[in-house]
């Protein structure tokens, strides 16, 4: 009988150090606007927006059940396009669940050409089949442990990626939502980060090392709303919150009871859902934007 997990060491090599590894090309990035958390039902995918409100980098490119583009793949390429100024843009994977990964399968295979920055865990074998369909993409090295990496975006904006917890491969059922890559998009003012958002995919805050001690002031809820994992750890871990907030649940109609919105009042005075009720055709994504 095949394992029920396997590790992605198997088909994915190590990356690079971090410092080596170009994750975008900062010179044609010179400001941002944001965020965009994209409707993909069930899962996530986040783009991060240059000047020209474009993606850039995405976060995730997943999506499952209730899938907004069910009957039509076409309206994925579209909405969430791979390229920008004619090249492909990277795909940081937060972790190796379906929900994270599942619209480059299924939806626009494209992605399956770029970039990819994924953390080493121990995932399914279909995760394992995917992975090997993908052109360029990269392990992030353990040997960094908890030290972030940070890429720059124009004078003022940093992208910070890190790595939960430790990849093992004792761990054969390993619970990949904690051992796997958070984002932090940071806003620097002279010498200091500002604030930040923060792109957890699906680990509980008070896992992820080493968050910056600025202000909060854009947020993508992590697994979707879940309680699962919420802790007053949890809670303290996002505390320092800027006046002026903004809060996503990425989710589709589910069994999972995501999201619990009780974990999050009444600290946020902005909230916005990927889904709607009656799935209008005009909403098939919500941005966070930086404060002035």
């Amino acid at each position: 009988m095949a394992p029920r997990n396997l590790d992605i060491g198997r088909t994915i090599a190590a990356a690079p150090e971090t410092s080596q590894l170009e994750l975008f090309d900062s010179d044609k990035v010179s400001s941002t606007s944001g965020v965009r958390v994209f409707d993909v039902g069930q899962g996530d995918c986040i783009g991060l927006l240059d000047q020209d409100r474009q993606v850039f980098c995405y976060v995730d490119y997943g999506g499952l059940m209730d899938h907004p583009d069910a009957a039509n793949p076409a309206a994925t390429r579209e909405r969430m396009p791979v390229e920008n100024d004619g090249e492909l843009v990277p795909i940081v994977l937060t972790h190796w669940d379906k929900d994270h990964y599942w619209s480059a399968n299924k939806k626009n295979p494209q992605a399956q050409q770029c970039e990819w920055l994924v953390p080493r865990q121990m995932v399914s074998p279909q995760a394992l089949l995917f992975a090997r369909g993908l052109k360029d993409a990269k392990c992030w090295p353990e040997t960094r442990g908890s030290r972030p990496a940070r890429f720059g975006v124009g004078e003022s904006w940093d992208v910070e990626i890190r790595k939960c917890a430790a990849f093992s491969k004792k761990k054969v059922n390993e619970d990949r939502n904690k051992t796997g890559l958070a984002v932090t998009f940071l806003r620097w003012y002279e010498d200091s980060v500002e604030t930040f958002m923060l792109l957890p995919g699906d680990c509980p805050f008070h896992l992820i090392p080493g968050l910056p001690e600025a202000q909060l002031c854009g947020l993508v809820a992590y697994h979707h709303g879940a309680r699962k994992g919420w802790t007053s750890a949890t809670r303290r871990a996002i505390g320092n919150l800027h006046e002026q907030r903004e809060m996503v649940y990425s989710y589709g109609e589910n069994e999972y009871g995501h999201p619990d919105r009780r974990n999050y009042r009444p600290d946020w005075d902005s909230t916005a859902t990927t889904t709607c009720a009656a799935r209008d055709a005009q909403r098939k994504s919500v941005d966070i934007h930086w404060k002035d």
